[in-house]
């Protein structure tokens, strides 16, 4: 009987470590509602704005940072792209309208929209995202290159959601090899840690 009780314990441990380091991811394709209606495609796509220009910080630190409202107005408040003309004049009235909006309840008050976070980590792991954007990064490449593998190309979406599991089996596999995953030749020559430390800390 306590054998038994052993066995079966011991295989609930394993399956559920094997559920949670394996199973399937229930945040891809998760795009919650944002504050503000703000579209990658158009801004990272149609006007080959950089990832770095919004998410100054991530080559340094340990979050990309997601930009205040003074870092849409550079733009829009100068006319740069904000009050340009439309070749569609209903494209252009619903810009004017987005605008307006931004600048009415957010840059006028002093505020940035409180943004819903999409690519969440577990509170038990430790993810910086500047060792990765530098292991990921090729001289002269755009920043997005080194930010596709996790967050897709987010250049194509009009509405940015989650493209991958994220769960520690997509970590470790990407660890395992990086020349699969476009990593710098330092990178893939040294090889990528894969030790408990690296992200549990």
């Amino acid at each position: 009987m306590k054998k038994a009780l052993k066995i079966t314990i011991n295989v609930l441990v394993f399956l559920g470590l094997a559920w949670l380091l394996f199973g399937p991811a229930k945040q891809i394709g998760y795009a919650p509602e944002q504050p503000f209606a703000y579209n990658h495609k158009i801004h990272a796509g149609d006007y080959k704005i950089d990832c770095q220009y919004c998410h100054s910080t991530v080559t340094y630190s340990k979050k990309a940072g997601i930009p205040g409202t003074n870092v849409c107005m550079n733009c829009h408040s100068s006319g740069v792209l904000g009050f340009r003309p439309f070749a569609n004049k209903s494209d252009g009235k619903r810009v004017q309208k987005l605008i307006g909006e931004l600048s009415n309840n957010y840059w006028s008050k002093s505020k940035s929209p409180e943004w819903t976070r999409i690519h969440n980590m577990p509170d038990h792991v430790r993810f910086s995202h500047a060792p990765h954007v530098k292991a990921l990064l090729k001289p002269g490449a755009e920043t997005k290159t080194a930010c596709i593998p996790c967050h897709g190309d987010v250049a194509t979406m009009d509405v940015v959601a989650q493209q991958e599991s994220l769960n520690m089996g997509f970590c470790v596999n990407c660890h395992r090899t990086p020349t699969d995953k476009g990593f710098v030749a330092e990178y893939a020559k040294n090889g990528v840690g894969t030790n408990c430390g690296m992200c549990h800390y």
